[in-house]
């Protein structure tokens, strides 16, 4: 029995300390927020501004490069998107594309935990498809 009151005491310590850091300003990047960060218009609305603005590189069309990239990126408290990096990448030219997209998006509404603005951690799968 005692040790489910460390694991609890210890818990509730690091918990009380997340928010005693976050009071204070701290920069910490979250992977989940109490209110996620939204793009203007709402997701249906990103994914139309994906589908505008991907440009399929020439060369990875010439090459019949297809597939996903899968992108991370950070959602900042003023909604900027920073720190875009590739998490499994398909090749060069559209790796560059996934990050030049993602990086060129609107100014989101930042994601939020207890009424504070918070960095917040997201991350996304693009995908290249030839036309058939």
């Amino acid at each position: 029995m005692k040790l489910i009151h460390i694991i609890l005491a210890l818990f509730l310590t690091t918990s009380l300390s997340s928010y005693t850091s976050l009071a204070q300003g701290d920069d910490t990047v979250y992977s989940l927020a109490d209110k996620q960060p939204v793009y203007p218009g709402g997701m249906a609305a990103f994914f139309r501004y994906i589908e505008t603005n991907l440009q399929y590189p020439v060369a990875a069309q010439a090459k019949g490069v297809e597939g996903r990239v899968f992108v991370e990126y950070i959602v900042e408290k003023n909604g900027k998107i920073s720190g875009a990096k590739i998490l499994k990448g398909l090749n060069n030219e559209c790796d560059q594309e996934a990050i030049r997209l993602i990086s060129n998006t609107a100014t989101w509404a930042p994601g939020e935990i207890d009424g504070k603005k918070v960095r917040v951690k997201m991350a996304l799968p693009l995908h290249f498809k030839l036309p058939k």
